[in-house]
This record gives C-alpha cells, sequence and structure tokens, in this order.
C-alpha cells in the first residue's frame, strides 16, 4: 500500500509495484472491475462534466469484501480525476458476484466532492452536487 498525497485528498491504495500476495490480489481484483467500475461511475458523472473523466487503477482501494448466501459482495473506494490528476469526487460503489461470476452494481455513493479548478470549470454542465456524509 501507498498513501497518495494531493491537496484535501488522501486515500491508501495499493501501489504499482505490488509485492506481497495480498497486494498482487488486490491489484488484480481491481484490474478484474475497472471497467464496471468505470462504466457505473461514468453513469453518475456523465450529469456533471460534458468531457470524460479519468480513471487509475492506484486510486482504487478494496474497502470491504464479504460472502452472503453464496454471493461475495465487494466495495471499492474509488476517485475519478480531470485534467492534469484534479480529483473531482471520492466514492464508493458496491458489487454482488454470484457463484457464476456475474457482476451487478448494488449501491454507487458519491461521497465528497472536490472544488474543480478555474481553468477546468468549462467542463462542468451544471453545480456539482454537495457532499455527502
Amino acid at each position: 500500500m501507498f498513501l497518495y498525497l494531493r491537496k484535501n485528498h488522501v486515500i491508501t491504495t495499493f501501489s504499482i509495484e505490488s509485492t506481497t500476495k495480498s497486494e498482487i490480489k488486490d491489484e488484480l481484483i481491481i484490474a478484474l472491475f475497472m471497467n464496471n467500475i468505470i462504466t457505473d461511475s461514468n453513469k453518475f458523472y456523465d450529469n456533471y462534466f460534458s468531457d470524460g473523466l479519468e480513471y487509475f487503477n492506484y486510486e482504487f482501494k478494496i474497502k470491504d469484501i464479504k460472502k452472503e448466501l453464496g454471493n461475495i459482495h465487494i466495495t471499492f473506494e474509488t476517485t475519478p480525476v480531470i485534467g492534469a490528476h484534479n480529483p473531482v469526487g471520492d466514492d464508493e460503489i458496491t458489487y454482488k458476484v454470484d457463484v457464476f461470476g456475474t457482476k451487478t452494481l448494488e449501491n454507487f455513493t458519491h461521497k465528497k466532492s472536490y472544488e474543480i479548478p478555474p481553468w477546468l470549470q468549462n467542463y462542468m454542465i451544471k453545480t456539482y452536487p454537495e457532499t455527502k456524509n
């Protein structure tokens, strides 16, 4: 794991130089869900930004994973960015995975909004949502 620092933005993410089995497993799981996370996150952010956001695997974290009634429920924390790595928000996204490997979105929660720099505000379609606690 490594700590990623940015003004008002601190999340612990996996290291792109993973060496332990645990780190490698986290990196693999994130890679297997990345397209789903991007697609489902964009359903939210496309309402606020005219230009696509960027998603980097090192800005993802596995927050929780549990098994209930034969299904696996996995929650990720994500931070999409715009421009030169300017964070737009912190989100939690949860999937259910059945015994056949089918991934189903269970929940998307926008947890925190970041101030968009003036030079990137022309990409905003409408007022950005307030942060949920």
